[in-house]
């Protein structure tokens, strides 16, 4: 296996595993902890931890370790507002863009939501959301835009999973999936309502913590 698919290999599990909270908000770990939580030779784990520092999800601090990103509220309401006029960006131009291929690929994640929700499975549920998202930024061509949001989804999907989780999972799905539907019939009003109604689920819980 190439060194660059080692490489891919090792930040997604790393990923997953910050969005899950296996790697604690916070905490600080060792190179060597992370190679075995991962289960990665240590170059394929340094170039996926670079990655990580690059969208902030890290802090390499040498001679220390390699510190976990926190939740803070105020951070997490400025990802969201970000989130916000990025996601509208490229939702709008996935509802423009998207070809039949591409809706058609869409499409396929409403079953895999929907089998998620009936078994329970969040963390299954979060990979699903996780592709459905890269799909619909591959779909809307705006590279730029999807660089900059990809990492805020990541620290969105830790706070979900960490506030709401399981008691939320059938409303967030059905939410995705009618974001799914309005995608497939290009219409980009509806869309873009369904997307702020899945910030705004986040920013009400924001807003429980601090004060503004």
């Amino acid at each position: 296996m190439p060194e660059n698919n080692l490489s891919s290999k090792a930040y997604k599990i790393l990923e997953e595993l910050l969005v899950t909270l296996k790697l604690e908000p916070g905490k600080t770990y060792s190179e060597k902890e992370l190679m075995a939580k991962a289960d990665v030779s240590r170059t394929p784990l340094r170039e996926a931890l670079l990655k990580l520092s690059h969208q902030n999800l890290i802090n390499i601090i040498p001679r220390r370790g390699i510190e976990i990103s926190d939740i803070n509220m105020t951070n997490q309401l400025a990802i969201l507002e970000t989130r916000r006029v990025l996601d509208s960006l490229l939702i709008k131009r996935a509802c423009m863009y998207a070809t039949k291929t591409e809706k058609n690929k869409i499409l396929e994640f409403k079953i895999l939501i929907l089998n998620a929700v009936k078994n329970k499975n969040v963390e299954e549920f979060l990979r699903i959301d996780k592709e459905l998202d890269n799909t619909i930024f591959a779909a809307a061509r705006n590279e730029f835009a999807t660089n900059a949001t990809a990492p805020l989804h990541v620290r969105s999907r830790r706070f979900w999973y960490y506030y709401k989780g399981l008691d939320d999972l059938a409303d967030s799905a059905l939410v995705h999936t009618q974001l799914i539907d309005a995608i497939i019939d290009s219409n980009e009003e509806l869309a873009l309502s369904v997307s702020n109604e899945i910030i705004n689920n986040l920013v009400t819980v924001v807003k429980k913590y601090i004060n503004i």
